[in-house]
């Protein structure tokens, strides 16, 4: 039965190859695989308006994600595996990003904790929301056996996420970090600051362009000139004998 779950579980793990993204904009969900999303939902009843929408980048959130331990009955180890805090950070700072005040990023991951060929893919469930620069992590389930489960129900799992009003039975604990509960871990965060506002100096004022010089006259024809051109116009029968006769004694008076 052992080999048998084990290889369920290796199947149903080959078939968690990444979904095609969507532009960032306007998105409601981001999928990494069927058992591992994140999703912007609105937040519990009551709840006090979070810092949303908050840049915060994904370098950030990976070393918080990191951070966090859980207590499992063999002790404590990281809620999240390292890749699994890379694979997290970039569509959890795209959500913050675009979340509203009134929205948390509710949070499955699902992935082959311990890196042992026959271990089984256990899934996180989280409510994850920002206020005051701070990150809250609340744990509904932090060992969740759910990939196995499909492969024999072949329906998928309905989740918990965290509350802020019902603990569940997770305990974490987290270096630097502050603990509503044992399940609401709170993690200082490094928002990114917008761009400073660049202001383009003014364009210098252009100097004023010299004027250029007026194009210097062109020649006066000569008088030998003008008699050939009123020849030329007589020949071309462009004037008539008595214009030509006309202009040929005006020019000789200039003799």
């Amino acid at each position: 039965m052992h080999v048998l779950r084990t290889a369920l579980v290796v199947t149903v793990l080959a078939g968690l190859a990444p979904l095609q993204a969507a532009p960032p904009t306007s998105r409601r969900q981001w999928d990494l695989s069927p058992f591992s999303w994140l999703r912007r939902s609105p937040a519990e009843p009551g709840a006090a308006p979070n810092s949303h929408p908050i840049q915060v980048s994904p370098k950030a959130l990976e070393q918080a994600l990191g951070t966090v331990m859980v207590a499992i009955p063999e002790g404590d180890e990281h809620l999240f595996d390292p890749n699994e805090s890379a694979d997290l950070s970039r569509p959890l700072s795209e959500a913050l990003a675009v979340a509203r005040p009134g929205e948390d990023i509710e949070l499955v991951s699902t992935t082959k904790r311990t890196g042992a060929v026959s271990s089984y893919a256990l899934t996180v469930t989280a409510r994850v929301f920002v206020v005051d620069g701070k990150l809250n992590i609340l744990i509904h389930d932090a060992r969740l056996d759910v990939a196995f489960a499909y492969t024999l129900t072949l329906q998928m799992p309905q989740y918990k996420f965290g509350s802020r009003t019902k603990a569940s039975a997770v305990a974490l604990k987290a270096e630097g970090a502050e603990n509503r509960r044992p399940d609401w871990v709170v993690l200082p965060l490094t928002a990114v600051a917008p761009p400073p506002l660049v202001v383009a100096a003014p364009a210098p004022a252009a100097t004023p362009a010299p004027p250029r010089p007026a194009p210097a006259p062109a020649p006066s024809p000569s008088l030998e000139q003008r008699f050939l051109r009123l020849k030329q116009l007589r020949e071309q029968n462009l004037i008539t004998e008595e214009e030509f006769a006309k202009r040929k004694q005006e020019l000789l008076k200039e003799l």
